[in-house]
C-alpha cells in the first residue's frame, strides 16, 4: 500500500512544512537530496515535464529517524503547483508500523497547516 499525500503548493514549501511537522512529532529529519541544489551547477538541464531550460520541478528526499533503527525515506516530488509526499516502501527494510503512523500523522498536520496558510492568504485584504 502506498502512503502518500498531495499538497497544493510548491515543493519547497511542502518539504519545509513536512520537516517542521515531523520535528514537532519528535522525529529527526535529514534532507539527503534536493533536486534544485543538485542542478545548481548545471547550465542546461531541460525539464522532462515542461521542456523548459530551467526545471521548475522539485524533488526532495528526507530521511526520518525515530528513537532507534533505520530511517524511513520520505520523498516530495512537485511540479505545476502540486507536490506529492510519499513514504517510500522498501520490502527489504520495512519501517516500524508505529513510526510510519507517526510520520503520516506529521504529514497530515503539514498538509493542514499549508492549506490553512493558503486560505488565510487568499482571504487577506489586498493592500490598497
Amino acid at each position: 500500500m502506498t502512503q502518500s499525500l498531495l499538497f497544493n503548493c510548491n515543493g519547497e514549501t511542502t518539504a519545509q512544512a513536512a520537516t517542521q511537522a515531523l520535528v514537532r512529532q519528535g522525529l529527526r529529519v535529514v534532507r539527503s537530496f534536493d533536486l534544485h541544489s543538485a542542478l545548481a551547477t548545471q547550465a542546461d538541464c531541460e525539464c522532462p515535464h515542461h521542456g523548459t531550460e530551467q526545471c521548475s520541478c522539485q524533488f526532495v528526499v528526507l530521511l526520518v529517524y525515530g528513537r532507534s533503527g533505520a530511517p524511513v525515506v520520505v520523498t516530495t516530488h512537485s511540479r505545476d503547483g502540486q507536490a506529492e509526499v510519499e513514504i517510500v516502501q522498501d520490502a527489504n527494510a520495512l519501517p516500524e508500523p508505529r513510526l510510519a503512523e507517526q510520520i503520516m500523522a506529521g504529514l497530515f498536520e503539514a498538509a493542514l497547516s499549508v492549506q490553512i496558510a493558503s486560505n488565510r492568504a487568499a482571504m487577506a485584504p489586498a493592500n490598497v
